[in-house]
Order: C-alpha cells, then sequence, then structure tokens
C-alpha cells in the first residue's frame, strides 16, 4: 500500500469514517517496519489500541468498583471557603489602607493644618484670586461668543422643515400617478 492512501485513510479514521477493514490494513502497515516519520506518532496510537484491545477486565470488576463506592471516603464539598477567602481578602485590604493612610496623615506632628496660606495679607489674597476668576470668565466669555453661529445653524434646520412639508406634497401626487395609470388601465380593459 503506498502512502498517498495511507494518508487517505488516515484522514478517513479521524473523521470517524473508516470501515473494520480499512481499520485494520491501518493496525497492519503500523505494525510493520519502515514507517515514515511524520507518521510515528500514528504507530504509538495503533500499538497502544492493540495492546489494550488484548487486556481483559475480571468478571466481577463491576463489583469490586460499586463496593469501592459505597465503602469509600466521602469528601463533602464546602461552599464557605470561597466566602471565608474572600473575606480575609477584604480585611488584608482594610488593614493596608489604614496603615497607607497613617503614614500619609499620621507624621503631622505640630497640628498645623495641611493646607498652608500661601498670602500673609488677605486683601492681596482676594486681589490675586479675583485676577484668576476675570481670566477664567474673559476664556469662558469668549467660546461662548463663537458658539453665536449656532443660531444661523438653527435658521438652516427651520428650512429643512419647510422642505419635508414639500416632501408631503410629492408623495400625495405619487398617489395621483397611481389613480391615473389605473385609469388607463381600466379604459384599455374596455
Amino acid at each position: 500500500m503506498n502512502l498517498q492512501e495511507i494518508d487517505k485513510l488516515i484522514l478517513k479514521y479521524e473523521k470517524g469514517e473508516t470501515s473494520l477493514e480499512e481499520e485494520s490494513l491501518l493496525r497492519d502497515f503500523f505494525s510493520g517496519e519502515g514507517i515514515p516519520v511524520h507518521l510515528k506518532s500514528y504507530r504509538e496510537m495503533f500499538g497502544f489500541f492493540d495492546d489494550e484491545a488484548g487486556r481483559t477486565v475480571s468478571a466481577d470488576f463491576d463489583a469490586n468498583f460499586l463496593n469501592e463506592i459505597e465503602n469509600g471516603k466521602v469528601i463533602p464539598i464546602t461552599k464557605n471557603r470561597g466566602k471565608m477567602t474572600y473575606s480575609l481578602i477584604g480585611i488584608a485590604a482594610t488593614i493596608v489602607i489604614l496603615i497607607g493612610l497613617f503614614f500619609q496623615f499620621g507624621n503631622n506632628n505640630n497640628n498645623q493644618s495641611l493646607i498652608n496660606d500661601t498670602y500673609d495679607d488677605p486683601q492681596i489674597a482676594y486681589m490675586q484670586a479675583r485676577k484668576a476668576l476675570m481670566a477664567v470668565s474673559a476664556n469662558l466669555n469668549e467660546g461662548v461668543g463663537k458658539l453665536s453661529n449656532v443660531s444661523e445653524f438653527n435658521d438652516g434646520l427651520s428650512n429643512l422643515n419647510e422642505i419635508s412639508t414639500f416632501e408631503t406634497g410629492v408623495q400625495s401626487l405619487e398617489k395621483i400617478s397611481i389613480m391615473e395609470k389605473s385609469k388607463k388601465m381600466i379604459t384599455l380593459k374596455q
């Protein structure tokens, strides 16, 4: 038997479409010598099947198997293990967060506030804050000014509404053309 036929039989075997005679041919081929390198794994597979086919099961196998099941150790499945793990992880995370907060904020020994003033004179602080807010206001007004073109866009949209009324008229005309076609059909039949 040539290698092309063996390759075809292997493909059929892998699809589960081989007959008993074809499987016998494959077993005979793989039990022989001179098997190509790319088919060596099939030789081991068919050899395993041949070895296992020769083994027999004792007559009292079923009884022994059922006895082992009845006498065997029962291991209960607990669902609390997962909940307990998640609880421990949550507790550990909380401890880590508390330690981090202690080292971040706990080193303030002289009871000073966390935010220090940058200005000693409140009048100067007020003027600087006012200056910053005015700059923000100017930039905001400039951005809002550019939105004035949106009103022109809204005018264009209102013009489109008039086009939709035109389309309604066109649809009415289509109904009239259908009526004209039906008139022609009726007059042709008489």
